[in-house]
């Protein structure tokens, strides 16, 4: 019995997965995200991959994120880094980060 109750709740996880993808022209090898409108970044999500780094045009499955509101730091090259804010993730569960997020830290 308690098998069956938990298959239902297995399925929804597996079915709740976030996801990055990086639809611009650059490589990062940082991606941190945090509560929207705090300062708490959570652990490089790009360590994730197995190269550490996030080519152009590659999609990552983003690991210990729930469905929420969240700012993306992320980093790349000289130490350069850019800040999308307020990725909604309560309802789609990836995201894009395109060449115009990135337009104001070039």
């Amino acid at each position: 019995m308690l098998l069956l109750a938990a298959v239902p709740g297995l399925a929804l996880a597996a079915g709740q997965f976030i996801a990055f993808n990086n639809t611009t022209i650059t490589n990062f090898d940082g991606l941190y995200l945090a509560p929207a409108g705090t300062d708490r970044w959570g652990p490089n999500q790009a360590l994730n991959d197995k190269d550490h780094s996030l080519d152009h045009g590659e999609r990552l499955r983003l690991k210990g994120i729930a469905p929420g509101r969240y700012d993306v730091r992320l980093t790349w090259g000289n130490g350069l880094s850019c800040i999308k804010h307020g990725v909604d993730l309560t309802v789609d569960h990836t995201f894009d980060v395109r060449d115009a997020d990135l337009a104001a830290c070039r």
